[in-house]
């Protein structure tokens, strides 16, 4: 299997929809002209994998079980969806990754809209298959070709990174931010930048849903996530396979994206993001236009999530 390599660790997308775009716009690049690092095996790191898609029974942290069969008691703001979200994520009964490997992601999402415009086309499905590297710094795609891109992970933050002790919320959300802060990210004139706090959301938007993390990592992340300024609930959130979940929620200056869990259980479900205001494109290869509000910019739901070898391998 051939694999093409593109490191830039230190340009990684602005935000989430930034580098959604970006990869859409590779990928249908590719398809167009032709009919998303050497594993190395050490030592085991002495955690086991908690994905956010890995199953974590929530008793006592909010479920009611009523002849065998749980029910959701809603959660009653951010802060306790952040503290039942961390009590469930201590109980992991994941794999054991070691250095080298990666994680192969599979999941349904709404495709890019066919039209060519800006979003997705809520009324279509597609399965999306992706690898990331245990370190956090790499994330790899398959082209319809069998070719590999292999590119540089936002924001670049490995799990080993994230467990150095003390592991804190606001320790975390600390060295997230200060990643963030250290990327130099140079906006253009009319491109009004969003705030670090819009960042940091996104930024643990894309840890949480595409890393391994020791579970006291994500229980620390989701009290983190509590605390960032205008991140709220949203008690009902649909991912791309039609499961109802409650959300991490963040409206920035134009859009809002919503990381949904399971309001059982609280594992991972998927993501969704929609624009909440009309914008105007900013592109320098292109015609602009409006983006018009509620236009979807992403919706998905993880299928599948396990540790292996190799980045293409399933």
């Amino acid at each position: 299997m051939s694999t093409i390599k593109d490191f830039r660790r230190d340009t990684p997308p602005m935000t989430a929809q930034a580098e959604s775009t970006a990869r859409a716009r590779l990928l249908a690049a590719a398809r167009e002209h032709e009919p998303h690092r050497e594993p190395r095996r050490g030592p085991r790191l002495g955690r086991r994998l908690v994905l956010a898609g890995a199953l974590a029974v929530a008793i006592g942290a909010g479920v009611v079980v009523a002849n065998d069969h749980p029910s959701v008691v809603p959660v009653a703001s951010v802060r306790e969806l952040g503290e039942r979200a961390a009590q469930a994520a201590y109980d992991d009964r994941g794999q054991v990754p070691n250095p080298g490997q990666w994680l192969y992601i599979k999941q349904l999402q709404a495709p890019r809209s066919a039209d060519g415009g800006y979003g997705v086309d809520l009324s279509r499905r597609e399965v999306r298959e992706e690898w990331n590297s245990v370190d956090g710094l790499q994330t790899a795609s398959l082209f319809p070709n069998g070719k590999l891109l292999v590119q540089g992970n936002h924001p670049g933050l490995s799990a080993d990174e994230l467990a150095r002790q003390p592991v804190t919320p606001e320790g975390l959300l600390a060295k997230i931010r200060q990643k963030l802060a250290d990327m130099h990210i140079t906006w253009t004139e009319t491109d009004s930048p969003p705030s670090m706090d819009e960042r940091l959301f996104q930024a643990v938007y894309q840890i949480m849903g595409t890393q391994a993390l020791p579970p006291e990592v994500r229980a620390a992340l989701f009290r983190g996530l509590a605390t960032i300024p205008g991140v709220t609930v949203n008690q009902d959130a649909v991912d791309a396979d039609g499961r109802h979940g409650v959300a991490f929620s963040y409206t920035g200056g134009w859009t809002r994206y919503d990381l949904i869990l399971d309001p059982v259980d609280f594992r991972f479900l998927g993501t969704y993001g929609v624009t909440v205001q009309d914008r105007m494109t900013d592109y320098t290869d292109g015609p602009n236009y409006v983006i018009k509000a509620s236009t979807p910019l992403t919706l998905t739901a993880l299928l599948e999530a396990k540790v292996v070898d190799d980045p293409g391998q399933k």
